[in-house]
């Protein structure tokens, strides 16, 4: 599992507090080199803002960024 963790630092050197959270998991119906992936993302106290899936990810020849960002896109790309 990928665990993204958001966290506000008040001015640079306060007390962290987490404020936002993405998982995303292989959901295991991919193959070797193609992967689908299921995801939550979470806001302020952990309530589920959208869950869902991201298929056909190239895991070989793209970066977990990539990942992330399809998982976000899927969200916020309407």
């Amino acid at each position: 599992m990928i665990r993204v963790t958001v966290e506000l630092v008040p001015f640079g050197t306060g007390t962290p507090r987490k404020i936002a959270e993405a998982k995303i998991w292989n959901d295991v119906s991919g193959t070797l080199t193609t992967g689908n992936y299921g995801y939550k993302l979470k806001g302020a106290n952990d309530k589920l803002m959208k869950e869902g899936c991201v298929k056909g990810f190239k895991r070989k020849q793209k970066h977990v960024w990539e990942l992330v960002y399809l998982a976000l896109k899927d969200k916020y790309d309407k």
